[in-house]
């Protein structure tokens, strides 16, 4: 075994110390290593050596003598990383529940607490892009798919705010794109979103369609008035327009499904006396959320407003001349 392995045990057995409130015996050691009755002592025997006054015997019924850490021994070498606090604010964005999501809130504070000062404004950054690339609902339905090379450019690229370059077709020609990347948007395809300074404005790019990335050893300056998540708000997939205040009422033999659905981040439900559910909502996107309804066929009617219905129904009529 590599001195790489044995200390990875001896933290790991370190870490059982910790987390026993009824200690640890040999045979434990053993059990849980696989390994020989000589080496569990061994291991026992460096550790006690390394935190000779951060161990306490454990006085039980059982004859054979049980060990644990002193409370709060191993503090200090347990760490929380972005993607740690990511995961958590990923879990809170998935639920409707305002007091689990205050409840979440105040447990991600807690674990913010634990966490070394000096390490807080390099986690705060790693966590907003983070998010911003990975940390809204995905909806499931059939999409391109992305290289995960390029994913994982990018996503590197969102961490350290560092400028890339590639290749995209734009009007039948491939031009090269140099890109402020700000994060990734999932729909049907993997959208990078970004600012482009030549043109001097936010554009949009399909990743299945962006060759040789490479990542420039050139930081950016991101805009700290852009918010993904807000840009997201303003639209229904990737369409960005004026928004516009929509309800919808789905009828209650579907009720089940669209109680279990998420249509958008600014969704209101409302269950209704009838048994029907009521969906409100403020978007842009007026023809993606048409192709989203359709799915939804006779079980969904749209309340208001009424030049979206008009909109919906000349879109229907588009369809069925076309066939």
């Amino acid at each position: 075994m590599s001195r790489l392995n044995k200390t990875e045990e001896i933290i790991e057995l370190a870490m059982m110390f910790q987390n026993s409130y009824c200690g640890l015996c040999i045979d434990d050691i053993k059990e849980h290593f696989e390994c020989s009755r000589r080496s569990a002592e061994r291991m026992k025997a460096l550790l006690f050596d390394l935190f000779s006054e951060k161990i306490e015997e454990v006085q039980t019924s059982d004859k054979k003598k049980r060990w644990r850490f002193i409370k709060g021994t191993m503090n200090s070498l347990i760490s929380f990383s972005a993607d740690d606090f990511a995961n958590l604010e990923y879990l809170k964005g998935l639920s409707t529940d305002e007091n689990k999501q205050k409840e979440l809130d105040e447990l991600i504070a807690k674990i913010k607490a634990l966490t070394p000062q000096k390490n807080l404004q390099t986690l705060d950054t790693d966590v907003s892009a983070i998010l911003e690339s990975e940390g809204f609902a995905i909806r499931q339905y059939s999409r391109v798919k992305a290289d995960k090379q390029t994913l994982e450019k990018i996503r590197t690229a969102l961490l350290s705010f560092k400028k890339i370059k590639f290749s995209y077709p734009i009007n039948d020609k491939t031009k090269e794109i140099i890109l402020n990347p700000y994060g990734v948007i999932i729909s049907d395809k993997y959208y990078l979103v970004g600012f482009n300074e030549y043109v001097s404005d936010l554009r949009l790019y399909k990743v299945d369609k962006i060759e040789q990335l490479e990542i420039l050893e050139e930081y950016f300056d991101k805009d700290e008035k852009f918010s993904l998540a807000d840009y997201c708000k303003n639209s229904f997939s990737i369409y960005q327009e004026e928004p516009i205040d929509i309800t919808l009422e789905f009828d209650k033999t579907v009720a089940d499904d669209v109680l279990n659905y998420h249509f958008h981040p600014t969704q209101k439900v409302k269950q209704l006396e009838n048994g029907n559910i009521q969906i409100k909502f403020k978007s842009g996107g007026t023809y993606a959320i048409c192709q989203e309804l359709f799915k939804w066929g006779t079980n969904v009617k749209i309340k208001r407003p009424s030049c979206f219905k008009a909109y919906y129904k000349k879109y229907l009529s588009d369809v069925l001349n076309n066939q």
